[in-house]
């Protein structure tokens, strides 16, 4: 029996570092989610968050609470050309967020908020709209630059919440155009070399 125990104390040796290791690695991921900018809960629903050249619109609805005063509509969510949350400050970008809810439940009335660095005409910093998300679709929100005052860098944010309760908030960093050349060109707001 004594020859076990040494083995044993050995395999403990051996197991704690690798718990610690993993407890560290699971901290580190939690440290990362928070790190990237966008909090949900991945049970209920897939988030991803990009940019895309702007696409023409279909129509629009009134929004009083956003500075144009109405958001536009698209016939089929765009897809995202770069999945990264860093964007360029040049006219005809989007970027936003895309979620499908995992369960196919639809949550109507959910306030989504763009905060975002102060316009400098308008002096806005905060933006909103009711909306819809979930149902068995994919779902956009999304943000694109049409005027100059729009171009503000910084953290912009868009948080999705109903009833008061979080249901998604996902942060961006605008940049001027040659800290992202390659997206800023490919919608026209660089020149190509």
């Amino acid at each position: 029996m004594t020859p076990r125990r040494p083995a044993l104390r050995r395999l403990r040796a051996l197991i704690l570092p690798l718990v610690l290791s993993a407890a560290a690695a699971g901290a580190q991921n939690a440290q990362q989610a928070l790190q990237d900018g966008a909090r949900y809960d991945p049970d209920l629903f897939e988030l991803v968050r990009g940019v895309f050249c702007e696409v023409p619109s279909t129509g629009s609805v009134p929004a009083p609470g956003t500075v144009a005063g109405k958001i536009e509509l698209f016939d089929a969510v765009p897809d995202f050309q770069w999945l990264t949350s860093v964007v360029p400050a040049v006219p005809g970008i989007s970027f936003g967020v895309q979620t499908l809810a995992r369960d196919g439940r639809i949550y109507d009335n959910v306030v989504m908020t763009l905060t975002h660095p102060a316009f400098r005409d308008s002096g806005a910093s905060t933006q909103s709209y009711v909306t819809a998300l979930g149902g068995s679709d994919t779902a956009i929100n999304a943000y694109t630059f049409d005027t100059p005052e729009e171009l503000a860098t910084g953290t912009w944010t868009f948080t999705a919440t109903r009833d008061d309760e979080l249901i998604y908030s996902a942060r961006f960093e605008v940049v001027p155009p040659a800290a992202a050349p390659e997206i800023a060109s490919a919608c026209g707001g660089l020149p190509m070399s």
